[in-house]
């Protein structure tokens, strides 16, 4: 029922690629900030805050899968105004335009502020920024197979320096900082888990990959594995995180799996020790897959909602104008982590939840689909 323009992008990916993607986007700033953002709200319940949020982000992601089913040929920027109707669906198709230029816009103020706090305090921001700007920018001229198959390598890294981290430091978690158990109650647990219930739901990014999925049949399994493995990432670092240094201290750090990476202490190995450098140099690859992934969604996405032929004219005018943004910095970086626990998880639930399910429920109720029977 109804139609949809064409899409502009011509690549293909497979279920597991866009798997890959989705567990790369949220890692990169996940375990950056979660362990410190749980801890603060959960305390030693910071682990269980993870798990309900796993629950959430699986609601989210099979909600965003099911309107993607529905349309398998176009993105939720084009079927909006045919849900809606088309100006109520433009607005919509908006939002989630502002959505994905906000996460770019926020990769880059995280990137650089942890670069220039923890690395090099005596270089400008916007140099840090310039640099992974311009990176994005050349993955996405080459286009959605070339960011995916940068992203499968990533990841790979990405998941072996995590495991290899919370290996070295394992025999020094003490048990006994995660007691008593659920001491104030279920709410400050359900508080704690906000945040990785947000970025959980960054995985909804899918409703602008479904239709250059080939095995869209798998796309279910594939989703709910990117959650398992997310999962299981995020339980590491937190349990990493409490179980070192104690629920008190892990609040404390603004970037606690760095800490940990510091914390490595082994007498009979010293070259693995402090892997903190080796920790940076694959997050930062981890940040410019995020950083691209969502830019190129907003440059898609943009070119759809302005009914135009190309998306790569919009890419440097794009970039640019999130670069001007993003020099906007906050003037410290405690304001900086304070937004990311409480404003930023709230805005991808908004978005990636609540307009996605309500998206869901009115094509239902209107019997909208482009889906072949």
């Amino acid at each position: 029922m109804g139609e949809v323009g064409p899409m502009r992008e011509e690549g293909k990916i497979s279920a597991y690629q866009a798997m890959v993607y989705q567990v790369s986007i949220v890692l990169a700033t996940a375990i950056l900030f979660v362990p410190a953002i749980t801890a603060k709200h959960a305390k030693q319940d910071a682990w269980i805050s993870v798990i309900i949020a796993c629950f959430f982000g699986s609601l989210q992601v099979y909600t965003a899968v099911s309107l993607a089913r529905r349309f398998p040929d176009a993105s939720v920027v084009q079927y909006a105004p045919l849900i809606l109707g088309k100006v109520p669906g433009k607005v919509v198709g908006f939002v989630y335009l502002f959505y994905f230029f906000y996460v770019g816009y926020f990769v880059l103020q995280e990137f650089s502020a942890l670069m220039c706090s923890s690395y090099m305090p005596r270089t400008p921001p916007i140099v840090f920024m310039l640099v992974l700007s311009l990176l994005a920018v050349y993955a996405a001229y080459g286009g959605l197979e070339v960011i995916c198959r940068m992203s499968s390598i990533v990841l790979t890294v990405v998941l072996a320096t995590m495991v290899l981290v919370v290996l070295l430091i394992i025999k020094d978690i003490k048990i006994w900082r995660f007691l008593p158990a659920l001491e104030n109650g279920l709410g400050p647990i359900l508080l704690g888990a906000i945040p990785p219930g947000g970025w959980f739901g960054e995985t909804a990014v899918l409703l602008m990959l479904y239709p250059f999925i080939d095995n869209k049949e798998k796309v279910v399994k594939t989703s709910f594995l990117a959650i398992l493995i997310l999962f299981i990432a995020m339980e590491m670092v937190v349990i990493g995180a409490v179980g070192l240094v104690g629920p008190t201290e892990a609040a404390c750090f603004l970037f606690p799996t760095f800490n940990m990476a510091r914390l490595i202490k082994l007498e009979a190995l010293p070259i693995l020790e402090r892997q903190d450098a080796l920790f940076m140099m694959i997050w930062v690859a981890g940040m410019l897959i995020k950083l691209t992934t969502f830019f190129f969604a907003g440059v898609l996405g943009l070119a759809q909602w302005l009914n135009v032929k190309d998306y790569r004219p919009l890419i440097l005018p794009s970039m640019a104008i999130m670069m001007a943004l993003a020099v906007q910095a906050w003037e410290n970086i405690a304001e900086l982590f304070a937004f990311s626990g409480e404003v930023f998880p709230l805005t991808i639930i908004f978005v990636n939840f609540i307009i996605t399910i309500f998206l869901l429920i009115t094509a239902g109720i209107r019997h909208i689909s482009t889906r072949k029977a």
